[in-house]
């Protein structure tokens, strides 16, 4: 009998001294993926502010579109109304007004067609429909991001959530000697490392759910 009973209390010390290892390990990786969930959260903050920037932003530029495309109908209206003064004008009219006339005619279309320039042009319509299309995309892109770090966050709050729950079957095995709940801190715990492996080396599931 003294053999044996030697022989199983040397093996609950090992097993014991496996959970303690075990536990020590836990809590390391329990630490490592608050600070990655902190992180990732932070970045997702960041993310979220910016992305109401570049919305503020697109709003901004598509109020300038709008208050341009007025100005437009108004260039539009005032040259109308000088052709029609011009052609309304007798040929024996007073030459001073008909100069006059054709220089603001000219000064309005101008104005029209800086309006009508490409995007490259400073207060174009095309330049501010594009630069509010910019900051819709990068709006847009933001959310995408934002988002993928959300799921970051979820998936390292329920590891952490694991490996809490393996560290502390482990400890209440450990105290009161019971070795069923020492082999469910295992499995509750090497899950959480599992699931932990599968984020590291497969980001790109997180990022498509």
């Amino acid at each position: 009998m003294a053999p044996s009973s030697n022989l199983e209390h040397h093996n609950l010390t090992r097993f014991f001294f496996t959970i303690s290892v075990f536990i020590t390990a836990t809590s390391v990786l329990a630490v490592y993926t608050t600070i990655m969930g902190t992180h990732y959260g932070i970045k997702k903050d960041d993310i979220q502010s910016e992305s109401i920037t570049h919305l503020v932003k697109s709003q901004d530029w598509w109020n300038d579109y709008q208050a341009h495309k007025l100005r437009e109908k108004i260039f539009q209206i005032q040259i109308d109304n000088l052709n029609n003064t011009l052609n309304q004008l007798p040929s024996s009219g007073s030459h001073q007004q008909r100069v006059f006339t054709m220089q603001t005619l000219s000064k309005y279309q101008s104005y029209l067609s800086k309006l009508h320039a490409n995007k490259s042009i400073t207060d174009s319509l095309a330049n501010l429909a594009n630069k509010a299309q910019t900051e819709e995309k990068s709006y847009d892109q933001s959310l995408i991001a934002s988002s993928e770090y959300s799921n970051f966050v979820e998936a390292y709050d329920f590891v952490t959530v694991l490996l809490i729950i393996g560290v502390g079957l482990g400890g209440i095995s450990e105290i009161a000697k019971n070795k069923p709940l020492g082999y469910a801190s295992f499995v509750v715990g090497g899950f959480g490392v599992i699931v932990l492996l599968a984020i590291s080396s497969m980001p790109a599931v997180l990022r498509t759910l």
